[in-house]
């Protein structure tokens, strides 16, 4: 059976059709290191890929909220830390006052107050750091008697799903110890040293009070210490589950380049072949 010309060149013209697609598929694989690149390229795959990016843009929140507050537990033991020490300098002046200068000591207690009350008021970005869910507004009143005007809210963390990571923002649980408010601690420690005559009694009465506060404030810091590691941990986790994760997708999705190089040129040289 003879095949006319007609029908010999629309065979070559279907051929060099298929080989043309083929090659620019391969092309635009080279282009975008990608296996896939539309949903026809692989139905089944393409779920698989749209799958794996979902988890991974879950991932990546999660771990915005732990880097968020992993920054958020540092500042606040930082706040501690320096209440800790400013703590620390009122018990000694306390404990052994200086005979000679009982109104010096007095006004460095009520320097100290402020820079405490100034740091129990302190802000983590628009929000007060101390003030439980109340965040908007100041926790503590600058003036006497310093009453705590937030909640007992904690900040809470979504660190996974329906996995929430609490983090202490209650300021009275750490300024206040029972009847004892720091503030007024400070208060009444101040105006023993500036009474005329001094009040030794006084003086030593804000001692207890000063050790029993100090103390909450050092647990407050051991459980922010504990929120860390709970916090580096759990990023850990999730660094290496998302590495996982971009592994499967790379395997469904991305191309073996070395493997389209040799690819192309073979349906370079087909095509030139079949042009000819």
């Amino acid at each position: 059976m003879r095949i006319n010309a007609k029908i010999m060149a629309a065979h070559i013209k279907q051929n060099l059709a298929k080989q043309s697609a083929q090659l620019a598929r391969t092309q635009l694989t080279l282009a975008t290191g990608k296996r896939i690149n539309k949903p026809s390229d692989d139905p089944v795959g393409i779920g698989k890929v749209l799958d794996y990016r979902t988890t991974q843009k879950t991932i990546g929140q999660y771990r915005e909220n732990i880097l968020d507050a992993l920054t958020r537990v540092a500042f606040t033991e930082t706040v501690l830390g320096q209440v800790s020490d400013l703590i620390e300098s009122a018990k000694k002046i306390a404990i052994n006052p200086s005979a000679d200068d009982k109104r010096g000591l007095a006004g460095e207690i009520a320097n100290i107050r402020q820079q405490v009350l100034g740091l129990a008021n302190s802000k983590y970005g628009a929000n007060y750091l101390f003030a439980g869910h109340l965040s908007a507004t100041a926790p503590f009143d600058p003036t006497a008697p310093y009453g705590y005007q937030g909640d007992d809210g904690a900040h809470r963390v979504m660190v996974g799903e329906g996995i929430s990571v609490r983090i202490e923002a209650d300021g009275s649980h750490m300024f206040i110890d029972g009847a004892d408010n720091l503030f007024m601690v400070f208060d009444d420690l101040e105006a023993a040293l500036a009474a005329d005559p001094h009040d030794p009694a006084a003086v030593q009465n804000a001692v207890d009070p000063l050790y029993r506060i100090a103390k909450r404030v050092q647990l407050a810091r051991s459980d922010l210490a504990s929120d860390y590691k709970r916090l580096e941990r759990t990023d850990a986790h999730w660094h290496r589950f998302g590495n996982a994760i971009e592994t499967m997708r790379q395997s469904v999705e991305d191309a073996d380049i070395p493997q389209a190089a040799v690819d192309m040129q073979t349906q370079q040289t087909a095509y030139e072949v079949l042009l000819a």
